[in-house]
């Protein structure tokens, strides 16, 4: 009996071990969601929402995109980068951080993902450091019904403005992973095709990086791609994937060279089985109305 009762205890050790080890790595791995609703849902996309000055709260702009943002009630948000101005200061980082996490709180009932972008990071690895910590990864995906969800990092310290390295690497295994997702979606800060005052400052300052990630894309036929960085509005297809620029979120805007784009709005995308539709939702500004206008 007693070499029963010393097995049967070898067996309870050997479990608890191995669902300790097992909890150890989902830690480690980068957050992931998934829902039961594989036929229909809606999620939205905005970016660029910072105060134009480190010491200014969130903006009145800002705030009336999360209300209607949270009027269409989502399944999520995901915001493309410069959520916050951006400090070397680490009190002064803290502080705009929380600013903008209480500002989410109170105007979107939504969960609201984040994209890092240069205002976060600035360059130092200590603000790297910190929104690794806040955020669980710095890069990381997520299912939600049988679409799969990217969220890349365009800052990080010694590589910004490209995706390569350890990330690159970490991408197409994810890829490899979610081969099968109806349909997948990519979100970073900075565009690899620029349109307006960052180009050559973006992914487009690497052209062969950029062209490698490109093609990545193309063969995992990755339904559409949201950036931030440039504070407009901008859409275009190449080979196939959709490539959008939502950088309207509350920051100044930037005079758009194109003559269109420059205002202030968020992406409005409804997924029902194989169908994604997207809808630019634009701001009452100006004195001219609020406007909804299908992307294309």
């Amino acid at each position: 009996m007693r070499k029963h009762h010393r097995a049967d205890r070898a067996f309870v050790l050997g479990c608890l071990m191995l669902a300790l080890m097992m909890l150890g790595t989902a830690a480690d791995a980068p957050p992931r969601e998934t829902s039961q609703d594989t036929q229909q849902f809606t999620f939205v996309v905005f970016g660029d929402n910072r105060p134009n000055r480190p010491d200014l709260a969130q903006s009145d702009v800002c705030r009336k995109v999360l209300k209607e943002i949270d009027a269409l009630d989502p399944a999520f948000a995901v915001n493309t980068g410069d959520s916050i101005y951006g400090s070397g200061d680490r009190t002064r980082l803290l502080d705009q951080w929380n600013d903008y996490n209480e500002t989410i709180r109170s105007h979107l009932s939504a969960k609201a993902y984040l994209a890092l972008g240069n205002h976060e990071i600035l360059g130092s690895k200590a603000s790297q450091e910190f929104f690794a910590k806040e955020l669980g990864a710095l890069y990381y995906s997520f299912d939600y019904g049988d679409s799969h969800f990217i969220v890349l990092d365009s800052e990080v310290v010694g590589q910004a403005a490209r995706i390569t390295g350890e990330q690159m690497e970490w991408l197409k295994a994810d890829l490899k992973k979610a081969r099968a997702a109806r349909h997948k979606f990519v979100f970073l800060h900075r565009p690899l095709y620029p349109v307006d005052g960052h180009m050559g400052n973006c992914l487009d300052k690497y052209p062969n990086d950029r062209d490698a990630l490109h093609m990545l894309f193309v063969r995992n036929r990755i339904t559409a791609v949201f950036a931030g960085h440039e504070h407009l509005f901008d859409e275009q297809k190449r080979n196939g994937v959709r490539y959008i620029i939502t950088g309207g979120g509350g920051a100044f805007l930037y005079p758009s060279t194109r003559g269109e784009g420059d205002f202030f709005h968020f992406v409005e995308v409804s997924v029902a089985g194989d169908k994604v539709d997207m809808k630019v939702r634009k701001l009452a500004q100006g004195g001219q109305p609020a406007e909804v206008v299908p992307a294309h």
